[in-house]
């Protein structure tokens, strides 16, 4: 529809520096307005690759970045990855009236992969919240393959517990002048009747996650509050029927998802082998799960002593799990 234009980014050190874009894109929201925004993402490689392409989905709070280990192992192996930034989260800009779940997160996204018009093989993946959209994304554009990272499950998880007192808390924002409440919720100050998620901001930003102010700390909440859980049974029923080639990776030490929950989500996927390990994963048993691409639709790893970050603790494994699925 609209050109786009190369911007400049820069990231950790210790990995390539990510190539943005921008592009204005048009989708209705939720209400039925129509939303003219600049959606800011990463293409590694915008001429396309013969292998295949990811397309990246984040969590809350994330950003392309959240891929940026496992696209610097794509790029040495000429897999193309695009990272997608969801709206309010510093890079792609938040609009007017901005609901903040999967309804408007999809026609986001989907506006942005239809102008993209990815050729070739197409690989989903997301991470956390982002799991969410990256299920929902595959049933409606059937691609070769999906990743999930860390996944949210069925129901209502550390992360997103007590759902009462998060509405609440968004409820309370929205009674404040804008620049007030934003405040308040990126310093969590004050809120005593809400110590169950008083310092949920906090809590997210000393385990690694980065929330830059306010704005996206109401973003934060708000997309935790519209997760679907339960709702995403019938994609998972729908995905079962699919050829989709299926990748599942959790942690025993993730702080936010318990990993009984995800252990229950599982028995509702069909067709996945699954696999238990400690902590290390050797050479071998790597390998194995690798194969499986060629006899099963997909795998479940679970890694006892993982947290919440396995985009980057496994980010040699996600990524050749990748290339495993391109070429089988």
């Amino acid at each position: 529809m609209i050109a786009s234009k190369r911007l400049i980014s820069t990231v950790n050190t210790t990995v390539r520096a990510s190539k943005l874009h921008e592009k204005l894109i048009q989708f209705e929201s939720e209400k039925g307005k129509i939303v003219d925004l600049k959606a800011v993402y990463e293409d590694s490689l915008p001429s396309g690759s013969t292998l295949g392409t990811v397309v990246g989905l984040h969590g809350s709070p994330g950003s392309h970045k959240d891929f940026k280990y496992i696209r610097h192992r794509l790029d040495d192996m000429g897999i193309r990855f695009i990272g997608i930034n969801y709206p309010g989260f510093k890079h792609t800009e938040a609009y007017p009236s901005q609901r903040f779940g999967n309804v408007e997160r999809q026609r986001y996204s989907d506006s942005l992969l239809n102008e993209l018009d990815i050729r070739g093989k197409v690989i989903i993946m997301g991470h956390s919240r982002g799991c969410e959209n990256a299920l929902i994304t595959a049933t409606h554009r059937n691609p070769h393959g999906l990743i999930m990272i860390n996944p949210t499950g069925l129901r209502i998880h550390k992360g997103s517990r007590p759902k009462g007192k998060l509405e609440s808390l968004n409820y309370m924002h929205k009674q404040l002048p804008k620049k007030i409440g934003d405040k308040v919720m990126y310093q969590c100050e004050f809120l005593k009747s809400f110590s169950s998620i008083l310092n949920l901001i906090s809590v997210l930003k000393t385990v690694g996650f980065k929330i830059q102010d306010g704005e996206e700390a109401v973003a934060v909440i708000r997309t935790i509050q519209k997760c679907d859980l339960e709702k995403q049974l019938d994609y998972i029923l729908k995905l079962n029927e699919m050829p989709t080639k299926t990748m599942i990776t959790f942690g025993g030490r993730d702080h936010l998802i318990e990993k009984e929950i995800i252990f229950e989500a599982l028995q509702k996927y069909q067709g996945l082998k699954h696999f238990d390990f400690k902590s290390d994963i050797s050479t071998d048993e790597k390998q194995e799960i690798l194969d499986i691409f060629k006899s099963h639709k997909g795998t479940s790893v679970f890694v006892a002593r993982d947290n919440h970050f396995q985009n980057k603790k496994r980010a040699d494994l996600l990524a050749d799990g990748v290339k495993s699925m391109l070429i089988h």
